[in-house]
């Protein structure tokens, strides 16, 4: 967690290092941006910012949000605050690791294959992709443009709530509903672990009404997401 200069008062926000912050070194994670500092602020900063957030420092992340583990070769491996022979997850992995070592109560992450649920789990944690141009990426470096989407990041559901409607002034909460309105949807548990598969049907079994979903199987999908992450780097 880099600090900036000036924390003022407000609800200590934790920034992805993707995002850019004005007057604020922002790496995206790389070593060629090292001394980058951005004149303007990502739009979803802004936000948050407007909100009552006080970014209280930047977080590491792998490679330009390439990847799934918290490994860096530059600024060094984001540790899992609680199983430290476990990785963070990624590519939001000093995200996570700032809410579960109390550094941070939100933090603001990226999600293009995971990168936001992967270390919200691997660190006990919630995080939340929203749906698909929801949370402006204004200010937030590219990774595979199709498939990235700005999260909130926090210890609780609420948390990710009290953010959202921050980032987007026209959300409005449903409320909640009686479990005998919801429907869930379970897939592709038969390529799960024997445990991760135990647990997730034990959790869909609180649902009266639930389905398997024959979703299909995004086989070719690697080689649209490396094209377009090889086209943001062109």
């Amino acid at each position: 967690l880099a600090k900036p200069q000036r924390i003022g008062a407000g609800i200590p926000l934790a920034v992805k290092d993707l995002f850019d912050t004005a007057g604020l070194r922002t790496t995206y994670g790389s070593t060629l941006f090292a001394d980058h500092v951005p004149q303007r602020s990502a739009e979803a900063v802004l936000r948050l910012e407007a909100a009552g957030y006080t970014n209280v420092g930047k977080t590491n992340l792998h490679e330009f949000a390439y990847g799934i583990s918290s490994y860096n070769p530059h600024f060094g491996e984001v540790p899992n605050p609680l199983a430290p022979e476990r990785t963070a997850g990624g590519s939001s992995a000093g995200s996570g690791a700032a809410l579960a070592q109390g550094l941070a109560d939100a933090a603001l992450g990226s999600d293009s294959g995971g990168s936001v649920r992967i270390p919200a789990a691997c660190c006990g944690v919630v995080g939340f992709k929203p749906s698909r141009g929801l949370v402006p990426l204004d200010g937030c470096f590219p990774l595979a443009p199709s498939f990235d989407h700005a999260g909130p990041m926090a210890r609780n559901v609420e948390g990710c709530a009290r953010m959202l409607e921050a980032l987007v002034p026209s959300f409005e909460r449903a409320g909640l509903r009686a479990l005998e309105e919801l429907e869930v949807g379970v897939a592709w548990l038969e390529l799960a672990d024997p445990l991760v598969r135990t647990r997730v049907q034990a959790a869909a079994g609180f649902f009266p009404r639930r389905r398997r979903v024959a979703f299909p199987f995004p086989e070719t999908i690697g080689a649209v997401f490396m094209r377009e992450a090889a086209a943001s780097h062109r």
